[in-house]
């Protein structure tokens, strides 16, 4: 068979662009990208961290403060209370939301019946706007017409109010907040759980090992770091959580479920307290962040062993 000299000419006109492209061409491609993402977030959190040490009430710098906006957010303004609340939070979200996802995961990775409409109808929470979810739990647990009160009613228990009872509260909030974040641990777990190697599992088993062992041996050390990061998006998710608070509970009764995230709507939107609430922000940041680099540290310390 033989080639032309076009078609040569044609294959060498393919490969000459990319011997010229120069040590440049990666950054020029990425470059749209970083853009963009400066552009959303980059450049806020930068202001954000500028104007947190501004007294101002609209988007321009007013009145340089230094460290007040921090100190009023903390001290006068009942931020220890909202960093006890926000904690509280994340630890019933993530407590309660992992092991469900972990569980919903072993399940829904047998083959089970019908297994992709379970799926389907498990992930539909993570799908739903946070919005949407903290209208649907404020109407089940509204103590007028809600319909939890109503089938507890039915059995002869009398459910807290959520309106006027602070732990009622709380837990309602937890509840809707693990309602949503379910469904992310199950699908990562998921996905980790079908990358476990099916014969690594049935030499274990013909040697022996009973189904508790295997999956203690075998399952939980191979999809750990997957578990971790879990939680850590979990965590991060919850700790910015605005929408099923102020839906549900408005941060009441008496601030007993206003959280740090709340707190920053509340003092920049609501009160045009800029400088605070860039102020609150930056520090939920610097939290989020300290989580994320002690997440990272843990895991280079089980790869370095």
């Amino acid at each position: 068979m033989s080639v032309n000299v076009g078609d040569t000419d044609d294959l060498m006109m393919v490969d000459r662009p990319a011997s010229r492209r120069g040590p440049l061409f990666p950054y020029l491609m990425f470059a749209p990208a970083f853009i963009l993402i400066a552009g959303v977030s980059f450049i806020p959190i930068g202001y954000a961290i500028v104007q947190s040490f501004f007294r101002s009430s609209t988007l321009s710098l007013g009145r340089f403060v230094g460290l007040d906006n921090y100190s009023d957010f903390l001290f006068t303004l009942n931020g220890a209370e909202t960093l006890k609340n926000s904690l509280i939070f994340v630890a019933g979200t993530v407590v309660l939301a992992v092991p469900f996802g972990f569980a919903l995961a072993l399940v829904l990775n047998r083959p089970l019946p019908f297994r992709g409409v379970f799926r389907t109808i498990l992930i539909t929470p993570w799908l739903v706007s946070n919005l949407v979810g903290a209208l649907l739990w404020a109407w089940i647990g509204n103590p007028q017409y809600g319909l939890a009160p109503y089938l507890l009613d039915k059995v002869g228990i009398t459910m807290p109010n959520i309106i006027t009872n602070s732990t009622a509260a709380m837990t309602s909030v937890i509840v809707a907040s693990v309602w949503a974040a379910t469904p992310l641990v199950m699908v990562f777990v998921l996905a980790a759980l079908q990358s476990v190697p099916g014969d690594l599992i049935e030499a274990a088993r013909i040697d022996g090992a009973s189904a508790w062992r295997r999956f203690w041996k075998i399952t939980v050390p191979l999809v750990r770091n997957t578990t971790m990061m879990t939680i850590v998006l979990t965590s991060l998710h919850a700790f910015k959580s605005v929408e099923i608070i102020l839906v549900m509970t408005s941060g009441g009764p008496n601030g007993a479920t206003e959280t740090m995230a709340t707190k920053v709507f509340h003092e920049a939107f609501t009160l045009l307290r800029i400088g605070v609430g860039s102020a609150g922000a930056v520090m939920i940041f610097l939290l989020n962040l300290m989580f994320t680099m002690a997440f990272v540290r843990v895991l280079r310390t089980e790869h370095g062993a």
